[in-house]
């Protein structure tokens, strides 16, 4: 549990977690044909509570739990199978923090350092580097989903404490704070979050302490609303 997820044209990646102990496995799947999973390669730290990001041709690790919290970016090919590099450091150590990805940049955003944070951190795809702090959500939270539309990033649910509903979006085209544009369903944390060409999906996560859900939310990337 409490792994990062990349995606290529091709393949999907799980990388990190936890399963007894902490991982530093980077498995692949196809998207082509329904089959299992292999292991392509190790992230440079095992670790958990860790971001995802994908560019056209690589993807991306941030921050997590090794143990102690740590800032370092990862990046491994998507061309060939092999071990991930470090590239770069997020601006704070930090876990539980969502991932957004725009066509050139990734964004980290969001987690816990302690304390709660609302950073919103980006790093290049185009050359290996240290992210920067472009700006805030509106809300310190961590355990948000994060979702990606062409232009925009969202970061869905989280931690404050206590728990929010808040669907936060911040620009890909310029360096700005988030602005809150709608509410999910429910509050919730720990969810996932996936990505249409037009829409942001919330799944699963934990509304209390317990009952896990298993709502599948929707919001459009076209308007700001609430999510259904």
């Amino acid at each position: 549990d409490n792994l990062a997820g990349q995606s290529s044209s091709q393949n999907g990646y799980t990388s990190g977690g936890f399963n007894v102990s902490k991982k530093n496995i980077i498995d692949k799947f196809p998207f082509a044909a329904d089959a299992n999973a292999t292991d392509v390669g190790d992230l440079s730290l095992t670790r958990d509570n860790l971001a995802g990001q994908s560019s056209g041709s690589n993807g991306y690790s941030s921050g997590g739990d090794s143990p102690p919290y740590t800032n370092t970016i990862d990046k491994f090919p998507f061309s060939t199978d092999a071990n991930a590099t470090d590239v770069g450091d997020l601006s704070q150590v930090r876990i539980q923090v969502a991932g957004q990805s725009s066509s050139q940049n990734g964004y980290t955003s969001g987690g816990l350092a302690p304390p709660y944070v609302n950073t919103i951190d980006k790093f290049p795809f185009s050359t290996d580097a240290n992210a920067t702090d472009v700006g805030d959500l509106t809300v310190v939270r961590n355990a948000a989903a994060g979702q990606s539309s062409d232009t925009n990033g969202y970061s869905s649910g989280g931690f404050s404490p206590p728990r929010v509903n808040t669907i936060d979006k911040f620009p890909f085209a310029a360096d700005a704070n988030a602005t809150d544009v709608g509410d999910l369903n429910l509050t919730r944390v720990v969810a996932a979050g996936q990505s249409s060409t037009d829409t942001g999906y919330t799944s699963g996560g934990s509304i209390a302490s317990p009952p896990i859900v298993n709502n599948i939310d929707k919001f459009s990337f076209s308007s700001d609303g609430n999510a259904t």
